[in-house]
């Protein structure tokens, strides 16, 4: 007797499983509220300014060009520079980290139809994990505050497979933990970043899927390949033909 097919879904945290951008919405309207020269500013543009900033320093610290220790502080650098005020002093960077950090840690929450999908694709036998860049400590206390830790058998960060995505190895590493194969059924790779989930997926051999709430279309050109889009996370029970009673939400009805 053959062995039965495995299936096995893997998963991005920021920005895929937990909401990052209704946290950063909050912590950056917390900073404008304390900070009078930001007053004037646009909140939306500041939020853009300020992720744009996280992501290079967070990119810097990855490929090992800063520590962690130095993350934050490069973050609050960039970000003033972006708005035109002087370059922080520590005090400065520190102050500013003890107004954003709070704010972001009290309104964590995970993406709509996250905690539903997760439990659904439990139910129909898929083997899950969170395969995300960072930190082990860090990205464990956010799906645990999220409320998604419980709900994948394993969570796989940067730092323990040694390499971040879009590199193969961490992919593989979490196949092996889930003692899962390519060759023994289908993975499919969800996550919001084209650059390091999608690439990622391409260079592990595993299916990926876009998961983008603002994206217009149901498909996209990456990489010379089409990759499928979903801009709700319940989407994916559609597109993996899990109906199990719900509302039917076809790729092309969003």
């Amino acid at each position: 007797m053959q062995p039965v097919p495995k299936k096995a879904v893997f998963f991005d945290l920021d920005s895929t499983l937990f909401d990052h951008r209704h946290s950063l919405t909050c912590a950056i309207a917390a900073v404008q509220k304390e900070y009078p020269s930001l007053a004037g500013m646009p909140l939306g543009e500041l939020i853009n300014k300020y992720d744009d900033s996280l992501n290079q320093a967070y990119n810097e610290y990855l490929y090992t060009k800063i520590t962690y220790e130095e993350k934050n502080a490069r973050k609050v650098q960039l970000f003033f520079t972006a708005i035109g005020l002087p370059e922080p002093t520590t005090a400065e960077a520190q102050r500013f980290r003890s107004v954003y950090q709070p704010a972001y840690r009290l309104t964590r929450r995970a993406t709509s139809g996250s905690i539903e999908t997760l439990k659904k694709l439990r139910d129909h036998g898929y083997h899950l994990a969170i395969v995300t860049n960072g930190q082990i400590e860090d990205q464990k206390a956010k799906a645990e505050a999220i409320g998604v830790h419980d709900l994948v058998d394993a969570m796989v960060t940067s730092e323990e497979a040694g390499e971040p995505k879009p590199n193969a190895r961490i992919m593989k590493y979490a196949m092996n933990k889930l003692g899962l194969s390519i060759d023994q059924g289908t993975i499919y790779m969800v996550g919001d970043s084209a650059n390091a989930d999608i690439l990622g997926a391409f260079n592990a051999r595993v299916d990926p899927i876009l998961y983008s709430p603002e994206a217009k279309n149901s498909r996209c050109s990456l990489y010379g390949e089409e990759v499928p889009i979903i801009h709700h996370m319940t989407q994916l029970l559609d597109y993996l033909d899990i109906k199990d009673g719900r509302e039917c939400r076809g790729l092309s009805d969003i």
